[in-house]
């Protein structure tokens, strides 16, 4: 990682810690269902969120990414193009950590996930997460080539009745990264690591109705060619399950393959239709 990076990270992850182990008066999980309503999904809907999945229960949930809205009539909006699916189960073995399994599409990526609350109280969570992925094409590397990682510390608040954020400073990275030669000479090369500051936010318009947005933006040196990750969607809550119809600027499912390989713009509104479906069992 360059030492720029490193030291944007650091600064950011120290400042986020402080400032929750300030505002947070005691450890553990004196109010767990806080954690649960400002998120209804352990994912906004790319990054990770605050829900922790309850001891002793299950989440099953199936993700989708499909092509360009632009593609209109001809794609059928996109549903037509090539399309990353997720399916993915998370298992609550603590009433403060969860562990999960999951394998994406693209790139035949298997990944394994942890997430830890840190402090909690009526106003303020705070969770770890990391994850580790392995893409399975058959292409030549070796094991340890194919490994990429995401970090991130979780801060989420309850701002009102209705309104609910998180901030969320993390890293990916890459044990192999490609230079690529396009056409007319142009030269594209990937960076092993990023730094994010994720910004998300659910506004509740119903009992069973949010309007979700998730936003990652990178800082300092990123992959050329790839861009900011944006989704604005709704979460749709019925008894066991959620639902989440979205656009987004990525078919990456992944956090850190959506951070470094995402090439859709929001300047030029590349969006996608997503969705994802959430499924708790106890």
């Amino acid at each position: 990682m360059r030492k720029n990076n490193l030291s944007k990270l650091w600064l950011v992850s120290v400042l986020a810690v402080s400032t929750a182990t300030m505002a947070t008066g005691q450890n553990g999980v004196s109010e767990p269902k806080i954690a649960e309503m400002i998120f209804w999904t352990p994912n906004v809907i790319i990054s990770p969120s605050s829900k922790q999945v309850d001891k002793g229960t299950r989440e099953f949930s199936i993700q989708h990414g499909f092509g360009l809205l632009s593609g209109g009539e001809k794609t059928l909006f996109g549903l037509d193009d090539p399309a990353n699916i997720r399916f993915g189960l998370d298992w609550g073995l603590k009433e403060w950590f969860s562990v999960g399994v999951g394998r994406s599409k693209y790139a035949k990526t298997y990944d394994v996930r942890a997430k830890a609350r840190f402090r909690s109280n009526s106003q303020l969570m705070v969770n770890i997460f990391s994850n580790v992925g392995v893409e399975t094409l058959s292409d030549g590397r070796s094991f340890t080539q194919r490994l990429s990682y995401f970090s991130g510390v979780i801060l989420s608040r309850k701002l009102s009745e209705k309104l609910f954020v998180q901030m969320m400073p993390g890293w990916s990275h890459f044990n192999l990264v490609e230079k690529n030669e396009l056409p007319g000479g142009v030269v594209e090369e990937e960076v092993n690591d990023h730094v994010v500051v994720g910004v998300s936010a659910r506004y509740q318009l119903k009992r069973r109705a949010s309007l979700l947005v998730d936003f990652l933006p990178a800082l300092g040196a990123r992959s050329d060619g790839s861009n900011n990750v944006m989704s604005v969607g709704v979460d749709l809550k019925t008894g066991g399950h959620v639902f989440q119809l979205f656009v987004l600027t990525s078919q990456w499912i992944t956090p850190q393959h959506a951070i470094s390989r995402s090439r859709r713009s929001i300047s030029d509104r590349d969006f996608g239709f997503g969705f994802s479906i959430h499924r708790t069992f106890w």
